[in-house]
């Protein structure tokens, strides 16, 4: 019976030592960021790969993608300088670089980054398309109407 309650003890042991471990340890690949919060600020940030510590039930690990995200927009009418209607469609390539701002200022959702680019690149489609004639729009197909694209977002995202 002794040895029964024993044996019983350490099991319940090992599960609690298990469960403490798990909830202390965190893993960070080489395509993420982890952003460490304590109470819901942000007590540290670990963007290099590795197993690091974190307080058991106080701090609490969130993963933020590192790579290259896409975004597709939706297909949009847009009118050029000459009133001809055109159909839109683009997608916009685009990475976190600092992911402590991307936390504080959008809640670290990938859906709020994704409605402010989608905004900010809509507005700037519209206005560099609709200041240009449709045979201009067509002849900078071959990059001049990106790059006019992203000289008009300037520094906004």
């Amino acid at each position: 019976m002794k040895k029964k309650t024993g044996l019983m003890t350490a099991a319940f042991a090992a599960v609690l030592l298990l469960i403490l471990a798990e909830s202390c340890l965190v893993v960070t690949y080489p395509n993420e960021y982890t952003i460490i919060k304590q109470f819901g600020k942000i007590e540290s940030v670990r963007e290099t790969p590795g197993l690091s510590i974190k307080l058991p039930f106080i701090q609490r690990a969130e993963k933020i993608q590192k790579e290259v995200l896409l975004y597709d927009l939706a297909v949009s009418d847009v009118m050029t300088k000459d009133k001809k209607s055109m159909i839109a469609d683009c997608f916009v390539l685009w990475q976190i670089r600092d992911p402590y701002k991307y936390t504080q200022t959008l809640s670290a959702q990938k859906s709020n980054a994704e409605f402010r680019i989608d905004t900010i690149v809509y507005n700037s489609l519209k206005n560099v398309i609709s200041s240009l004639s449709q045979e201009e729009v067509i002849t900078g197909r071959d990059g001049e109407l990106a790059q006019a694209i992203m000289d008009n977002i300037g520094d906004t995202l």
